[in-house]
């Protein structure tokens, strides 16, 4: 009998010669400045002790680190060559193999850190930068958001998009990390990369590149190569815009209008799976009665008879046409909540398998199978595969032309919710890269409406739809509502500017949030670029009715605003949505405030994210500012103690 590993499944088939290797006999050949110092620009390696350092203009360290940290400590180089001053090659014999070459683009001076193993698959690479003496920014939504990086403390974690928080990083990332001090980094795609942020209080930034487990997919048994870019500026602000100009791809249009101007309504959190076409109408008049102002209509889960059917219940919907008919005689939109899977029992199941339209298994005749949040066994349509894409599309394209669905809300589309091993029409490294193409599929089939969400960014900067972030714990903590703000710059400077910051009230994991908690809810998000209901008002009181009208009115008097920022990225790639240092960069505050924002440069808000509080500390940055509420003048660059009612949402015009 014939046992025949896959690469996928092959964890460890060699045994790593780093320790007790055999050098060359030859002389090594160093090129040594400084006590073992070669200077590639800005960049001081020093090839003996594997340390580097960049240094300013004044020659003063900006941030030092440690290369190939997984050497042992007694590894000699045994080839050392400098070209020109430029590019710099280091050999390990056996271990590794190091290319760093420095260039300058548009006046900003990088080095390109290269380092590629040489010993065997199971090998692993790591580097460390000191995070100490900067604040950081930039990485990934995280279910613990905390502003700015350095607060977080999380060991190693696969960097692949993920949505339900077993790793550390969530559903929106790029690798891409940068400091107040502008430092910046830019790790390469096809990276099998694992980050630690201050693990342990460790103050370290730490890129590593492996093959473990079946998270990234070398397919065809590649030793790890662990490749990015390190750029330096002035200050966080130069440093951003210069790499993000690079980098990131500019929004090729913007979301409908009316999203922007309106919030959208779902029906998950009032009626979850119990949703019917009764329940659908009911709360389409509640809206009504209470002037609610309605972009798109939502409806969510278990409006298919089985996950992957695209087709309504028509025990649940007896009349699908009508009933949307009658949202849209309302003046709104009809979107329905769609995955990428399809369950064993969906009707639609044998048919892709036998068309080869869903992820295969290993030996690529029939589907892998994975789990997700409602079913244990489930195929995941293949969007590396151009038809079955197109099947997938064509299909919700029905939906359009016979019962009137405007778009849809684009779900799932995880790494984690693919089968953990399988076979993809298109071969690819980094699971991420599926992701992108359900999200770029999403944003082509629907390029004339626009009014489609999806929940994973990697690289889609590009699409001119909303990027929802997953649903925040329904609670005060750092894990819910706390974390709406902080979520909402990370997206911005990501490069995602249309933020939608899921249901007001979170997921109702831990209970309905009670009223004041939803009444800041609503605040906090009034003056995001978008903004999302579920819990009806009228639940509670008068009083919080009557607070969710002024702040829908309130944001009817920043719609244009929004609209103009939001065209505006389209040719900057500027988030809606900014920190205070975005117009302070040497601000320390500035830098360190999480719970205010900018909408473009002129207008801070300041929503209150404690209960029970009569007053908050808000942070004005230098200028002259005008209180939207009191009408009163106020001179920056300095905390102010802030007064606030249940009906107040802080913000201030910036006058000069």
């Amino acid at each position: 009998m014939r046992i025949i590993l896959h690469p996928l499944i092959l964890l460890v088939v060699c045994l790593c010669r780093i320790s007790g290797f055999l050098l060359d006999p030859l002389s090594p050949q160093y090129i040594t400045q400084n006590h073992g110092n070669v200077t590639l620009g800005h960049a001081v390696i020093n090839v003996q002790h594997r340390r580097i350092a960049f240094v300013d203009d004044n020659g003063q360290t900006k941030i030092h680190g440690n290369l190939g940290m997984t050497f042992p400590s007694d590894t000699p180089a045994s080839v050392v060559t400098l070209e020109g001053n430029t590019n710099l090659h280091v050999t390990w014999p056996g271990v590794a193999d190091l290319n760093a070459k420095s260039f300058t683009r548009n006046g900003t001076e990088c080095t390109q850190i290269t380092m590629e193993a040489r010993s065997c698959v199971s090998q692993i690479l790591q580097d460390c930068y000191n995070m100490e003496g900067s604040h950081w920014y930039g990485g990934a939504e995280m279910r613990h958001q905390l502003w700015p990086l350095e607060k977080v403390s999380t060991g190693f974690g696969p960097y692949v998009i993920n949505g339900n928080h077993m790793f550390p990083y969530g559903s929106v990332q790029e690798r891409y990390f940068f400091s107040s001090s502008g430092m910046a980094y830019y790790i390469d795609e096809d990276v099998p990369l694992f980050v630690a942020i201050n693990s342990s209080g460790n103050h370290q930034l730490c890129f590593q590149a492996k093959y473990f487990g079946v998270t990234y997919r070398n397919y065809d048994m590649s030793l790890p190569l662990l490749s990015y870019t390190v750029c330096q500026a002035q200050n966080a602000l130069s440093i951003h815009q210069a790499m993000s100009g690079w980098y990131f791809k500019k929004p090729n249009g913007i979301p409908n209008e009316n999203m922007l101007r309106k919030p959208i309504w779902s029906t998950w959190p009032e009626y979850m799976k119990s949703i019917n076409q009764t329940l659908v109408l009911q709360f389409a008049s509640e809206l009504q009665k209470y002037n609610m102002d309605v972009s798109n209509f939502e409806i969510d889960q278990q409006w298919m008879p089985n996950v992957g059917d695209i087709e309504f219940d028509l025990e649940r919907f007896p009349d699908p046409k009508d009933m949307i008919s009658e949202l849209h005689r309302k003046g709104w939109f009809a979107t329905c909540w769609i995955p990428p899977f399809v369950n064993t029992d969906s009707a639609n199941f044998e048919l892709l398998a036998a068309k080869g339209h869903l992820l295969k298994d290993m030996s690529g005749e029939r589907p892998a199978l994975a789990k997700w949040w409602e079913a244990n066994y489930t195929g995941v349509i293949d969007f590396t595969n151009t038809n079955a894409s197109k099947w997938y599309f064509d299909s919700l394209a029905v939906l359009r032309t016979k019962y009137g669905v405007d778009s849809f809300k684009f779900d799932g589309g995880d790494a984690n919710y693919v089968p953990a091993v399988y076979k993809p029409y298109v071969e690819f490294r980094n699971p991420s890269v599926f992701s992108r193409a359900y999200v770029e599929g999403a944003a082509s089939f629907d390029d004339i409406s626009r009014r489609h969400e999806v929940r994973s960014g990697s690289r889609t900067q590009h699409v001119p739809g909303f990027v929802r972030m997953v649903d925040r714990y329904s609670n005060w903590s750092d894990q819910g509502f706390k974390s709406i703000l902080t979520a909402s710059l990370v997206f911005g400077i990501l490069g995602y500017p249309f933020v939608l910051p899921g249901v007001v009230g979170g997921n109702l994991q831990d209970d309905i949030p009670d009223a004041e908690l939803f009444v800041r809810w609503v605040q906090a998000t009034t003056l995001l670029p978008s903004m999302q209901f579920g819990l009806k008002p009228w639940r509670y009181n008068s009083t919080v009715v009557q607070i969710t009208q002024n702040m829908l009115n309130l944001r009817t008097r920043y719609a244009d605003k929004i609209v103009h920022l939001a065209k505006q990225s389209v040719t900057s790639g500027f988030p809606i949505v900014r920190p205070l240092w975005w117009i302070a960069p040497t601000d320390e505050s500035a830098l360190t405030v999480d719970d205010e924002f900018l909408v473009g440069d002129d207008l801070l808000v300041a929503p209150v994210m404690d209960p029970g509080v009569s007053q908050r500390r808000i942070y004005l940055p230098g200028g002259t500012w005008r209180d939207e509420i009191t009408g009163g003048t106020l001179v920056g660059g300095r905390w102010i103690d802030y007064h606030v009612r249940l009906e107040d949402l802080p913000h201030f015009a910036k006058l000069a």
